[in-house]
């Protein structure tokens, strides 16, 4: 069974790879927040990806771009640093990409979507692997988009039940994951599931709907939950204790604030961004919510470890 971390954008940067891939090493792939398909990659992105920043981490760049001759240019820069494939987005549901025709803005031209995996496979080298929501405003518009990718040599299939419409709301449409599956040739395509895994029970649950399926991409139930792969897959799971548990889940915040710290001008904004890691790291612990609200409401470092001390030291882990 493989499992890869969701690209969460501001999230799932050098920093918190490195804090998982020390303290909670079960991810197999990680994947990039979107890169755009720019002619020259930012600092930041550089940054990001430069493999010294991801040692002994199989990281996945991807792509945002509806153009063929864009992703062919970044695909020789990232060669530049040893990477052999790309991810393609035709996922993200904000406004400001899809208005561009970007990421599942894209799923509303299945002729231009067509003739832009036709010119890709033909002229990439690399491998291209593809993240995907079943349509734009309607589900109705998976048949034909699923007709489109079965054409192409997609090694990897990354799909998210849900419309862009959906935003991150409403339940994962399962029936259109399970006509990809009946539609898809296994043998040359490998899908991936990706929405809504933050609980054994919902991972049982599909598991048995799929049993086919051995691929899994999950980006907010392992922030929730960080040690939450052994519990998916038991024969990755060790003999840690649950003091062990809260050992390692210490040393991993640590290591991401002092991360934000090194990588950040201000203590403001190495502490902003933890509090975005807290928006889902709160949920593995019982009875968090007030000090919850006491770190959005924080507004000095000193302040900010006060409140992460009393969540270690009073609080009991939730159970997977």
């Amino acid at each position: 069974m493989e499992f890869s971390l969701a690209p969460m954008e501001g999230i799932t940067g050098y920093v918190t790879r490195n804090a998982f891939h020390h303290n909670f090493d079960y991810i197999d792939k990680y994947y990039t927040p979107f890169i755009p398909a720019a002619k020259k990659m930012s600092k930041k992105i550089l940054r990001d990806i430069n493999p010294e920043n991801n040692k002994g981490i199989n990281l996945i760049p991807q792509i945002m771009s509806n153009r063929v001759d864009e992703v062919l240019d970044m695909g020789n820069q990232l060669k530049a640093y040893g990477y052999t494939s790309m991810n393609i987005n035709f996922g993200c549901p904000s406004g400001t990409v899809v208005g561009k025709k970007r990421g599942s803005g894209f799923l509303t031209a299945p002729d231009e979507l067509d003739r832009f995996l036709d010119e890709l496979y033909s002229k990439t080298d690399m491998e291209i692997s593809i993240k995907t929501r079943i349509g734009f405003n309607s589900e109705d518009e998976w048949t034909n988009i699923l007709d489109i990718y079965s054409k192409y040599p997609i090694p990897v299939l990354i799909i998210h039940p849900r419309i862009q419409k959906d935003f991150y709301k409403n339940v994962p449409r399962l029936d259109s994951f399970a006509m990809a599956t009946q539609k898809i040739d296994s043998s040359k395509t490998k899908l991936c599931y990706n929405g809504d895994i933050t609980s054994t029970a919902y991972f049982n649950s599909l598991q048995q709907l799929f049993p086919d399926v051995d691929a899994y991409m999950i980006g907010r139930g392992l922030y929730a939950y960080p040690g939450l792969i052994p519990h998916l897959d038991t024969t990755r799971q060790n003999k840690s204790t649950k003091s062990d548990y809260k050992v390692r889940l210490r040393a991993f915040h640590d290591e991401i604030i002092n991360g934000y710290l090194d990588d950040f001008s201000s203590a403001k904004d190495a502490m902003f961004h933890m509090k975005e890691i807290w928006s889902f790291l709160r949920n593995s612990f019982q009875n968090s919510d007030k000090y919850w609200k006491k770190i959005r409401k924080c507004q000095t470092l000193d302040e900010y470890n006060i409140i992460v001390n009393a969540i270690f030291n009073e609080c009991q882990l939730h159970e997977l």
